[in-house]
């Protein structure tokens, strides 16, 4: 696993898209809350120090102006980490975003935001690769992917930042777009998770059916059964 050659995704962003993922260490620096499940209330949110009973972190009003802020010096960051499922080697890669301001019928716009892809390896072929969309999530076969100097190529919804095989319009339900125009991630310093990966609160403080993401190690077959999440995904066609 060691020696694996990863071949790293490049995710294309809509042409109006102002989100970027960025590094989690963004939290300490807007900065955010934590409201403890007691109630009590740090104005300060640490990394290192999140309450371990869980709880939720809170962002301040207009995000979109901690972005500009923040994403210079934060941005073209990500989470990367091999585990094994099903016989198979996955790389994965989860992208943190402050916001997701995308409104639709069946959720809603939410403070905080992980997504995430993942490439399944035979030894050290590729041979598939999953992506999440929402609650759910897409799946293809590698000879299906589309790929720029052998990198598959990934579209990024506008807002959801949910995450596609190809360019997106409309998509039922979510009302999902995503042009690939915009912003071109193909250089990203990919990090290792620290012990945030497995807390038990939430990224946010929006609840209801716009509810901030737990951590990704919380998010059940997404990081614990990667073959399993697979299997679940629609076909993308």
């Amino acid at each position: 696993m060691a020696d694996l050659e990863l071949l790293d995704p490049i995710f294309l962003l809509d042409s109006r898209e102002i989100y970027k993922p960025m590094a989690v260490r963004s939290i300490e620096q807007v900065p955010a809350a934590v409201i403890w499940p007691s109630g009590k209330r740090d104005p300060k949110a640490k990394l290192n120090s999140l309450p371990a009973s869980g709880g939720r972190l809170d962002f301040p009003d207009h995000p979109e102006k901690q972005e500009e802020r923040l994403e210079p010096k934060l941005g073209n960051v990500g989470y990367r980490r091999v585990v094994q499922g099903g016989g198979l080697s996955w790389a994965q890669y989860w992208l943190w975003y402050l916001y997701n301001p995308k409104n639709f019928v069946v959720a809603g716009e939410h403070e905080g935001d992980w997504e995430f892809v993942q490439v399944g390896y035979a030894g050290d072929q590729p041979v598939c690769m999953t992506a999440s969309q929402h609650k759910s999530g897409g799946a293809r076969m590698w000879w299906d992917v589309e790929l720029r100097d052998g990198r598959p190529v990934i579209y990024v919804a506008l807002g959801s930042h949910a995450n596609y095989f190809k360019p997106v319009n409309e998509i039922p339900e979510v009302g999902d777009d995503g042009d690939g125009k915009g912003a071109v991630l193909d250089s990203m310093s990919w990090r290792t998770f620290g012990p945030w990966a497995q807390w038990k609160g939430r990224w946010g403080n929006s609840t209801g059916p716009g509810e901030s993401p737990q951590s990704p190690g919380c998010q059940g077959d997404r990081w614990n059964h990667p073959e399993r999440y697979h299997s679940k995904a629609a076909v993308e066609l």
